[in-house]
């Protein structure tokens, strides 16, 4: 008897780990990707010598999913500090984890970002999440916004100004916290437990390393999907590939707009990339800038993590914007604007690449920790997967991943 022919639109990190779930079960998957190699949305280049992740992209290391599937050994991982330099009014301030750098316990206590209150607030809220199962963080009907619940915790609005909103809306991508509370509590329980990393080879390595454990899968790239019938694909390439079963692991829109329902929204945002030789910042810390009238959201000198994103006697710094930048020669006015923050008028910034990511992370207004095999079905043939289903994260698009190939294997009665 022949084997089910199971077919995977998308090699990101939820198709390679749907991929990866169907091997181990005697499937030879087929997965058909757009663009020139594995990775959707974790890619990184190497232009001149320097590795460039597209956009300011991080590992949490206590993501469940990410232990399960990657060997953090292999991979050669290099943490971020516990913490941020906050940056307003032409003063750097560092705000760093006392719990986790014992050194900086005098620091923190008297740091002008926060006061006293809020500093023990943010300690108790540690102590709370360590506690607390991820699951347990997203099972709210109703979902507060971010914003809200840091205000109803009790927090002051000028630390909310100068702290969360430059730090977590660099993770979220959006400056007003409208993101759903789950989102900010679950991250806040990853940074709390865990680290923030980055892979000695760039952020590409996690997707290379899934492609890696895959010795029975057939990829072909450069191919993009024009119309999905009942039991084929029809793709540029001129080619009609029958298939059983159907993961989707990118945005169904356009594929399936009559069933997949509305779009997704996602928020926008732009990464710059410089070179630069000379000037030191505060060591392995994000660079959050706490002024509402500045395009920048946070910046850091990458090869200060891992040396391996710069060449030899050079710096790497990026930067991330609040949104993708309208006026002209923006690589000139966010240098500028960067030797200002930092003062230092005198920074050689040499522009290497600018990368505009429309749909950097998916817009949700109710997020979800999970969903059951069953529920990535979409119809009887047809399976989703991908982080717009649960939560804009490396984790949540794992985990769908998964879930969509239990529910092929429950379909094709294989479990």
């Amino acid at each position: 008897m022949e084997a089910p022919r199971v077919v995977i639109i998308g090699a990101g990190v939820a198709g390679l780990v749907a991929a990866c779930h169907l091997e181990k079960a005697g499937i030879r998957p087929f997965v058909i990707e757009s663009t020139d190699r594995v990775g959707g949305r974790v890619k990184t280049d190497e232009v001149n010598g320097f590795l460039l992740d597209h956009g300011f992209q991080v590992l949490l290391t206590e993501y469940r999913e990410a232990k399960h599937y990657l060997d953090y050994k292999a991979l050669q991982l290099a943490n971020f500090r516990p913490g941020a330099v906050v940056y307003r009014n032409n003063t750097a301030a560092p705000v760093v984890d006392p719990f986790r750098e014992p050194s900086e316990i005098f620091r923190a206590a008297f740091s002008s970002v926060g006061s006293i209150k809020d500093k023990l607030l943010v300690w108790k809220l540690q102590r709370e999440l360590r506690t607390t199962s991820p699951e347990v963080l997203f099972q709210a009907k109703n979902q507060l916004s971010s914003l809200v619940f840091l205000q109803n915790y009790g927090f002051s609005g000028a630390f909310i100004e100068a702290f969360f909103i430059p730090f977590f809306g660099g993770i979220f991508l959006e400056n007003d916290l409208k993101t759903p509370a789950p989102m900010l509590r679950f991250v806040f329980k990853m940074f709390a437990s865990g680290h923030a990393a980055l892979p000695a080879t760039g952020m590409e390595a996690i997707p290379r390393q899934l492609k890696a454990q895959l010795t029975n899968t057939t990829f072909r790239f450069n191919s993009t999907v024009l119309e999905i019938k009942e039991n084929k694909i029809t793709t540029t390439t001129n080619e009609e590939i029958p298939y059983d079963r159907l993961i989707i692991a990118t945005d169904p829109k356009q594929l399936l707009p009559r069933l997949a329902g509305p779009p997704a929204p996602y928020h926008a945002t732009s990464t710059l990339y410089y070179a630069s030789t000379g000037v030191q910042l505060p060591s392995r810390l994000i660079g959050l800038v706490a002024d509402k009238a500045s395009i920048i959201n946070n910046f850091c000198l990458v090869n200060q993590v891992t040396a391996n994103y710069a060449p030899q006697g050079q710096q790497l710094l990026s930067v991330t914007l609040k949104d993708i930048p309208t006026m002209a020669n923006a690589e000139e006015a966010v240098a500028d604007e960067i030797r200002k923050i930092c003062a230092q008028p005198n920074w050689n910034l040499k522009p290497l690449k600018q990368y505009d990511i429309p749909q950097a992370l998916p817009s949700l207004d109710h997020l979800s920790y999970d969903f059951t095999a069953t529920e990535s079905r979409l119809t009887e043939n047809i399976f989703l997967a991908g982080d717009q289903l649960l939560f804009g994260s490396l984790d949540a698009a794992m985990r769908s991943g998964r879930r969509a190939a239990e529910g092929t294997l429950e379909a094709l009665q294989l479990v």
